[in-house]
């Protein structure tokens, strides 16, 4: 964690902003008041990232016109901006994959370099350690749940520009006028704010259907795959993990830019036709003449490692050999842990350049339990067969919630029961979603 108080500590919140080689999936905030277009807004911009933002909006013009106008014009280049009348005081940006400000400061001028604001950025790595990202997906969720938040748009626009304009007069009357004015009612909050159990209920009801929403449009992709599959893939490889494969390859050699991961610029091309993309992109897949990006080696080697390891019949024979075996052959469990920090590791500085990480994340996963007093391996074996098919996205939810260890998310699970069970699941991760997602798919990014 890192404090942020502008001069008064000379880390100025500009400052925060990612650079270029740091990776950043989407952006999330909700800052309730606001006049500066340059900072957050342009970076988002500048890095084609996907910038969904709530402000405040009553009587009072809580936001600047000018900066109003310009997310609207922005929509067209994934700037999504909703108001929430009356009651968000939050500052809070989320920048998936790189970290979270939460803090005092409000988009302005003055709070990003002059002011006297105190608040601090946790990097993603310490929000999963922390078990918070649960939270922070459960605030933004819920705030757009709420029915009184609205889209903006050019009507309350030119509201706000008359209201401003009736609040520079000298006129004793000018709050009961600017109060006249407004098209949105009053709002005095949420009337459950307090029901943490509605909200987790609504939010595992979001996810359930949206993950049985992706299942379908996976396995679509899988009945195709086979019909596409390069000459260098073995014809016995499920038709699951075919399907990921081509996802894996397209992503990264067809969507992905260095550090860049422009998708949200891929689905605005491809959203009309994502059938389309598909078959183009499945017909440049088949025509492959070698393997892009080791898919050969995860359908050949890796993936056979994790289904021979979660085999049914050795549920009793778990190692943590295994267990560093099940981690170094999973993408997004590899990709999470060459994300953490050596102390999260619980490794010492000292012996830093000889550490095998996943073999020391592995010892440590080893011995935890989560609230349930399950081992890891226990949490695997309900997610992969503790209930039906379709209900595997209930299971998910509950292994990231009750059931939750630290830095083990939705996207690990979700790709190693894929691996393990592909006779029942496709593997689906992060860059499953952001694959699908470019072809003009509207799925989630978890």
């Amino acid at each position: 964690m890192k404090l942020y108080a502008n001069a008064l500590n000379r880390n100025y919140l500009r400052s925060v902003l990612p650079g270029p080689n740091d990776e950043v999936e989407w952006v999330k905030a909700a800052i309730a008041y606001g006049d500066d277009e340059r900072t957050l807004v342009q970076s988002c911009l500048d890095k084609r990232k996907r910038l969904d933002i709530w402000m405040r909006y009553d009587h009072t013009v809580p936001v600047a016109p000018k900066l109003l106008r310009h997310l609207l014009s922005c929509a067209s280049r994934n700037v999504f901006c909703r108001l929430v009348p009356d009651v968000l005081h939050a500052k809070v940006i989320w920048w998936r994959g790189y970290g979270v400000y939460i803090g005092s400061a409000n988009l302005t001028d003055r709070a990003w370099m002059t002011s006297i604001e105190l608040g601090a950025f946790l990097p993603e790595s310490e929000l999963e350690a922390g078990q918070q990202m649960g939270e922070l997906e459960r605030f933004f969720d819920t705030l757009d749940g709420y029915d009184r938040v609205f889209d903006l748009t050019e009507e309350v626009i030119r509201e706000q520009e008359a209201i401003q304009r009736e609040r520079s007069k000298d006129d004793a009357e000018v709050n009961a006028k600017a109060r006249r004015r407004r098209s949105v009612p009053e709002w005095s909050g949420p009337d459950f704010a307090g029901d943490r159990q509605n909200v987790i209920n609504r939010q595992r009801d979001q996810f359930v259907k949206e993950w049985r929403s992706g299942v379908a449009i996976l396995d679509g992709l899988a009945e195709q795959a086979p019909h596409y599959r390069p000459v260098w893939l073995h014809a016995d490889v499920p038709s699951r993990w075919q399907a990921d494969q081509f996802l894996h390859a397209y992503y990264y050699n067809r969507v992905a830019e260095g550090a860049a991961h422009p998708f949200e610029d891929h689905y605005r091309a491809n959203f009309r036709d994502p059938q389309g993309a598909s078959k183009a992109a499945l017909e440049w897949w088949a025509d492959l003449p070698s393997p892009p990006s080791d898919e050969d080696i995860n359908c050949h080697e890796r993936a056979p490692t994790i289904r021979r390891i979660l085999h049914q019949d050795r549920h009793h024979l778990m190692s943590s050999d295994d267990l560093y075996e099940l981690l170094q052959a999973n993408h997004s469990s590899r990709d999470h842990i060459r994300r953490m920090t050596l102390s999260q590791l619980h490794v010492d500085v000292a012996d830093a350049d000889g550490v095998d990480r996943i073999r020391a994340f592995a010892d440590w996963l080893w011995k935890q339990r989560n609230a349930s007093g399950e081992s890891f391996f226990e949490l695997i074996r309900y997610v992969i067969d503790g209930g039906t098919v379709a209900d595997l996205p209930i299971r998910l939810f509950d292994a990231t919630e009750a059931r939750a260890f630290a830095h083990v998310g939705k996207n690990q699970l979700a790709e190693i029961a894929g691996w393990a069970r592909p006779e029942k699941y496709g593997p689906r991760n992060g860059r499953t979603s952001k694959a699908l997602r470019a072809l003009g798919y509207n799925v989630r990014v978890y």
